[in-house]
């Protein structure tokens, strides 16, 4: 049996379809320099970032149960959607070819930005089937609707995995998580926060670590930062994904609590102009993160969520409230991968965003 906390607590869990190749549990490691540069008098790293070998962060553990959902259902190929400088794409592509999975990807445009590039080239590593859904700036929720609707109603026969790796299916690998980390503070591995904070953007992760904790009776608030356009990072979607996880696992004799709003938020403040665009909140805590405690941050996710703890330390303080950041950026080594770009693999249409001089610092 697999050593997932959500399958030692709920064994009947294990009848649902699960690839182990996550390094689990990750560790919980205090932010000393930080928490002293702000006068928290608690801040800690939940370090997903350190979840896996060939690429870590939040999606591995999301992948784990998506990839053998895949197999089980006896497809050979899956496609994801996310931007051209997708963690989430790059991830999926990276663990589809470690299982024997073809993969490909549905892109959109993002603005270029050195950490893109370098995810760019990695991806192309794994030779993936790619399609732009848009060669432009951007794409309404209407005309991004449209086109994947089109794309998929082409190809039925492929196992789509929604961006972010956020679907029901995918959101059963934060559950465990939250899961995880309960289990960590209960066996004295780190200190039980009063708030959370973890970025948001398809909203899995923190639908997943809200269902998690629920089940274990974990009371924290989760504070979600919003990193991607409000029709995609809501309280709505956060429910739908809640819901359709607990389905799944009272499809297996699980009794999920139902879904309460009232100790989850989404912090909308440090979006900036459109995703993906440094912001100059997020620039100083990353700048911050790296100077006192080494931590590493990119601007698109983490360093807009670390912006969060940074600018509100004051309140947190003032309720003397022990802060968790639970770091979702992968912090596998890709030099190799980058070295070895495969613009071959790429369509022509990539060029700009792969080589290109950016239009934004990474900060």
């Amino acid at each position: 049996m697999s050593d997932r906390e959500l399958f030692r607590r709920y064994p009947s869990t294990t009848a649902l379809p699960h690839m182990q190749f996550a390094d689990l549990p990750t560790p919980v490691e205090p932010l000393p320099g930080t928490a002293a540069e702000l006068g928290l008098m608690s801040l800690h790293v939940k370090r997903d970032d350190l979840s896996g070998r060939a690429y870590g962060g939040n999606k591995v553990r999301k992948l784990e149960f998506l990839l053998a959902d895949a197999r089980a259902k006896g497809h050979d190929t899956v496609w994801t959607v996310g931007g051209i400088g997708s963690h989430h794409c790059l991830a999926t592509c990276i663990w589809a070819r470690e299982v024997g999975l073809d993969c490909g990807v549905l892109h959109f445009p993002q603005p270029t930005t050195p950490h893109v590039q370098k995810n760019i080239k990695a991806l192309s590593t794994t030779r993936p089937h790619v399609h732009l859904l848009a060669t432009d700036g951007g794409l309404s929720a209407e005309v991004f609707g449209t086109r994947l609707r089109q794309w998929k109603d082409a190809n039925p026969g492929v196992y789509y995995i929604p961006a972010g790796g956020s679907s029901p299916v995918g959101t059963l690998g934060y559950v465990n998580a939250a899961l995880e980390f309960v289990s960590q503070v209960e066996e004295g591995e780190a200190p039980r926060p009063d708030v959370v904070v973890v970025a948001a953007g398809t909203c899995g992760t923190l639908a997943g670590l809200h269902l998690g904790f629920a089940l274990a009776q974990f009371d924290v608030e989760l504070r979600g930062v919003r990193v991607v356009d409000d029709w995609i990072t809501n309280l709505a979607t956060v429910e739908r994904l809640h819901r359709g996880a607990a389905a799944l696992l009272a499809g297996v004799g699980v009794d999920p609590p139902p879904f309460d709003a009232s100790n989850v938020i989404i912090d909308d403040r440090f979006f900036g102009d459109a995703y993906g665009v440094p912001t100059p909140e997020g620039i100083e805590a990353r700048a911050m993160a790296a100077r006192l405690d080494t931590l590493r941050l990119e601007p698109t996710y983490t360093a807009k969520a670390f912006a969060s703890i940074r600018l509100d330390a004051e309140h947190f303080n003032d309720r003397g409230q022990r802060i968790l950041y639970w770091h979702t950026l992968s912090g596998a080594d890709l030099s190799d991968r980058v070295a070895a770009a495969d613009f071959d693999a790429l369509p022509p249409e990539y060029e700009r965003w792969a080589t290109h001089r950016p239009e934004w610092p990474d900060g």
